[in-house]
């Protein structure tokens, strides 16, 4: 993971793959960003929304786990959030159903996100995204 500048600092989170991870990785997201960082709520809103993607359609949410790995520099903050794969395929944008609460996570990330993507990793897939300010 590369940062755009070269005073990032990097963090790593291995969470299991249960619904109050997503908790506590919002409370690990602030402690480690810090509250006074201009992106925070932008960043946590994307991590929140990718790992809860994670834990729907991956095997990450039946037994398994979810990692976060971070770069945090002051004008910049990146993510990767891995997750353990299954049968639903590689992380896309889709169309949200209609009223519903599904399909709409991806399209917060690009819609926050310097840029955005999803990887191959293993079994499964990563999905990372860079906020700037």
């Amino acid at each position: 993971m590369r940062a755009n500048t070269a005073t990032a600092r990097l963090e790593d989170l291995t969470v299991p793959g249960i619904d109050r991870a997503v908790g506590h990785v919002r409370r690990w997201l602030r402690d480690m960003v810090g509250t006074d960082h201009p992106l925070l709520y932008e960043f946590t809103v994307c991590v929140s929304e990718v790992m809860t993607n994670a834990l729907r359609y991956s095997d990450s949410g039946r037994g398994g786990s979810v990692r976060i790995e971070l770069a945090v520099a002051a004008d910049e903050l990146r993510a990767r959030v891995s997750d353990d794969g299954g049968a639903s395929g590689a992380p896309h944008l889709c169309d949200p159903d209609g009223e519903g609460e599904r399909g709409r996570g991806l399209h917060i990330v690009n819609a926050y996100a310097h840029d955005w993507g999803v990887e191959r990793t293993g079994p499964g897939f990563t999905v990372w995204f860079t906020l700037r300010s």
